[in-house]
């Protein structure tokens, strides 16, 4: 079938359908055109609708650009506070330097030794000893009986001279009378000059014999008065070298020092002699943290072996002390105001002394801030809880009073000098 034909069927076939089932042609083709006065009711609509919408926007627009900005001035603001608040590392306690009157001293070492010593030997030989009545340690007196020998056969011996003495009396008492009777006779020529000289003689010996025999006896009476050991000076019995049953001999028995002074011997560099003079003070240690005063009575004119000088310096009495101790003493040269800072306030880095100073103080938020300098300080001698400072510090410099060593130069602190952090009590939660 052509073209032709086909586009002419179809109205036939749709012509043949019944009256209700044909559709209205003219409902399903609309207008070519929309009417003419449509045009300027669709313009004034849009228009209306875009001012609306502009104004709506604004409104809405209005809070959240508002907030937008001031959160923008908020963030900025609080960035700029914590470029401009720095948190602080540490809250320490400050000090000041204090301005002390520190004795000047020189340390040295020494040796406490005797004063002035007594060696007593016996005066006897041969004879045991009985009887020791001093220890050493003692302090005796001057006469005091230190030691008694075996005094028997000294006695046996004074005995035997008083019998001596009074045979020669008897002698000399005959040589006396038998004179007294035969000498007038020469006169009338009786007896010869020889035997008149013969009973001189006799009475003369008898006489000297006499005196000797005395003499023995005292000899005897002196040798058992010294049977018995007697101190010659008062002081302190500081060895004992002998033991009962012990024979005398010329060795020493007891040492005694004399009036019991004690002196300690230091030697010292002759560049440090010219501070030290006769009477300057010494204080020396003793075991058990104790001391002892003392003064300087003498010092050496000359040199030891080792280019040193030895200073003598008698000690005050003391039961601690003894001869022959070792010990650590001072001279006391006087005193000196010194500047001091407490042991807890330095830090030591590297062989060097430091103190942490603070610096840059302000106030910020009624707290007290400051700023570290690192100061390298010299130190001299510790006192107890201090320590002098030799190169002084400004005598208004703050200075970190306990732990330092967690601070570092520039570092930003809290300063709480008097100030008492009381903890709050912990509510608790709903």
């Amino acid at each position: 079938m052509s073209d032709f034909e086909e586009t002419h069927s179809k109205p036939a076939a749709e012509s043949e359908l019944p009256p209700y089932r044909q559709t209205d042609t003219s409902l399903q083709r609309p207008s070519a055109k929309p009417p003419i006065w449509l045009w300027p009711v669709l313009a004034a609509v849009l228009v209306i609708g875009v001012l609306l919408g502009k104004y709506w926007g604004n409104d809405s627009n209005a809070p959240t650009d508002e907030s937008a900005t001031s959160n923008s001035v908020a963030n900025d603001q609080a960035t700029g506070s914590d470029a401009s608040i720095e948190q602080s590392v540490l809250s320490v306690e400050t000090v000041s330097p204090s301005q002390d009157d520190i004795g000047s001293t020189l340390s040295a070492d020494g040796t406490i030794n005797a004063k002035d010593t007594a060696n007593i030997s016996a005066k006897v030989n041969g004879v045991a000893i009985e009887r020791i009545l001093v220890e050493e340690g003692d302090r005796v007196r001057a006469g005091q009986v230190l030691a008694v020998f075996d005094t028997d056969a000294m006695e046996q011996q004074v005995l035997q001279a008083q019998a001596d003495v009074a045979e020669a009396e008897a002698t000399l008492a005959n040589a006396s009378a038998d004179a007294a009777r035969v000498l007038p006779l020469i006169d009338i020529d009786a007896i010869s000059k020889q035997e008149a000289d013969r009973y001189r003689t006799s009475e003369v010996r008898a006489r000297a014999s006499l005196q000797a025999s005395k003499a023995r006896l005292s000899n005897q009476r002196l040798t058992l008065e010294n049977a018995k050991v007697v101190a010659p000076i008062s002081g302190i019995i500081s060895e004992k070298m002998v033991e009962v049953g012990q024979v005398a001999g010329g060795d020493p028995l007891f040492t005694i020092i004399k009036g019991g002074v004690l002196e300690w011997r230091a030697d010292i560099d002759p560049k440090l002699v010219g501070d030290i003079n006769v009477g300057t003070p010494v204080q020396v240690n003793l075991p058990g943290g104790d001391t002892v005063m003392g003064q300087v009575n003498r010092i050496a004119p000359t040199a030891d072996n080792n280019r040193q000088i030895t200073i003598y310096a008698s000690l005050a009495s003391n039961s601690k002390i003894r001869a022959g101790m070792y010990q650590t003493g001072e001279f006391l040269l006087g005193s000196t105001s010194t500047q001091t800072i407490p042991n807890s306030a330095v830090v030591s880095n590297d062989g060097y002394d430091y103190v942490m100073l603070v610096t840059e103080s302000t106030t910020r938020d009624d707290r007290s801030m400051g700023r570290i300098k690192q100061q390298r300080v010299t130190l001299g001698e510790r006192l107890g809880e201090s320590v002098a400072v030799l190169e002084p510090l400004p005598s208004d410099s703050r200075i970190v009073k306990q732990g330092g060593s967690f601070l570092n130069d520039g570092d930003l602190v809290r300063v709480v000098d008097g100030v008492t952090q009381t903890s709050k009590p912990v509510q608790a939660q709903p």
